[in-house]
């Protein structure tokens, strides 16, 4: 017999806030892709909207999105043992879900990590039943290929622009990209080439396939340990990994920018570093970005242990419950404002325009979310997900639910 998803009310809280404030960090990167990271935004506003999203946010955010990909498949394979079902049926389906949301997701935006992550869901089969050690070893050694990649190929400078060229390219740019130019279906037929996701593509970046895999191993760890499914007996543990997560973190991300501003390093654009900064920026970068998600995690899910913090922090959870339904719409409405036949303003916004339109549209997000909840037990794409993982219909309307804590 199959199980049923699991109850709205039985849902780990905390958890849903931790996913919701990371869709806030993946909506504000992904609309930066549209122009928004170029130096030809060079005002004192824009220079620092830009610092605020790539010392807080940039890979941030998509690494605490897979560290609870990985988080919920440790839980899934939790209520498989109890619950003595054929576990491994149901999860390949809900793969197969997940890649077939990807690939129609990424036909509008070939930023989709939905593919990717039903993917490397099937390398988490493989080592799921492996010791914990192995695992953690597993993915450290999967973190150093991005410094180490790097430094095998060498430092790799390219000459830096001026703001005037930069401007100047900007405004081509305008003129013929797909995204400025294209209808719908040139879009799409653009988007296309990358379907499927390529796990392997890209190894010496930090955002490779292979980093990603490592974020869902240790968020598999995490949810094996069975810490947040009893957050009051791990408080002291939880309370040790903010600490560690934002001190590590922090002092990691104003270690990388030193090394910016000292050395000319720099992650995801041109460089002038030499290879020893560049590999000390790497590696910091490598290991500081997972330890401040992590610090980020720890510290909301502290702060949802008293009532007051709950109660700031639900609209979150709300968002968090309507993940998926929230990641596909978010990209409806960016792709609306940017592309050609929609408003038409891909690569004319800077970064504070880009930060205020991202918060535009989060908060209409975080208003529909938390009606929707109040009448429906899942969100549209989750109900959808579910019912084709699970061969049947599930029920949408929300009743009266009381079921135990601890699943999410």
């Amino acid at each position: 017999m199959l199980p049923g998803p699991v109850a709205p009310a039985s849902r780990i809280v905390e958890i849903d806030i931790v996913r919701g404030f990371a869709l806030f960090g993946v909506l504000l990167v992904n609309m930066y892709n549209f122009g928004a990271e170029s130096i030809a935004w060079n005002s004192n506003g824009d220079q620092l909207a830009f610092a605020f999203m790539r010392v807080f946010l940039q890979s941030k955010s998509w690494i605490l999105f897979a560290m609870l990909f990985g988080f919920g498949f440790a839980l899934q394979l939790q209520r498989g043992d109890v619950r003595n079902f054929r576990f491994l049926f149901a999860y390949l389906r809900r793969l197969a879900m997940l890649f077939a949301f990807g690939t129609a997701h990424a036909l509008l935006f070939d930023g989709d990590i939905l593919m990717l992550y039903a993917e490397l869901g099937l390398g988490l089969l493989l080592v799921r039943r492996l010791p914990t050690r192995v695992i953690l070893v597993l993915a450290v050694g999967l973190m150093l290929i991005f410094p180490a990649g790097r430094l095998a190929l060498g430092p790799e400078r390219e000459e830096v622009e001026s703001v005037a060229e930069v401007r100047a390219e900007l405004e081509i740019t305008r003129q013929t990209d797909v995204y400025a130019t294209g209808s719908l279906a040139e879009v799409m037929a653009d988007n296309a080439s990358a379907i499927p996701a390529d796990p392997l593509e890209d190894i010496d970046s930090p955002e490779s396939g292979l980093a990603v895999f490592a974020m869902l191993l240790l968020g598999f760890l995490i949810g094996r340990s069975g810490a947040l499914r009893d957050i009051p007996g791990h408080v002291v543990h939880i309370a040790r990994a903010r600490n560690w997560g934002l001190g590590l973190g922090l002092a990691a991300m104003a270690a990388e920018r030193v090394l910016t501003a000292t050395a000319g390093y720099a992650v995801f654009r041109p460089q002038q570093a030499g290879p020893g900064a560049q590999l000390a920026g790497d590696l910091v970068f490598a290991f500081g970005a997972p330890a401040l998600a992590l610090g980020y995690a720890a510290t909301l899910v502290l702060a949802a242990q008293t009532p007051h913090g709950r109660a700031v922090l639900a609209p979150l959870a709300a968002v968090g419950r309507l993940a998926l339904t929230v990641y596909l719409t978010q990209t409806l409405m960016f792709s609306t404002l940017f592309y050609g036949y929609g408003f038409d303003q891909v690569f004319r916004l800077g970064p504070v325009a880009i930060t205020i339109w991202a918060v535009v549209i989060f908060s209409a997000q975080v208003v529909a979310c938390q009606w929707w909840s109040r009448h429906f037990r899942f969100g549209p794409a989750e109900w959808l997900w579910r019912s084709l993982t699970y061969l049947k219909w599930q029920p949408l309307r929300l009743r009266n639910e009381l079921t135990p804590r601890g699943e999410s």
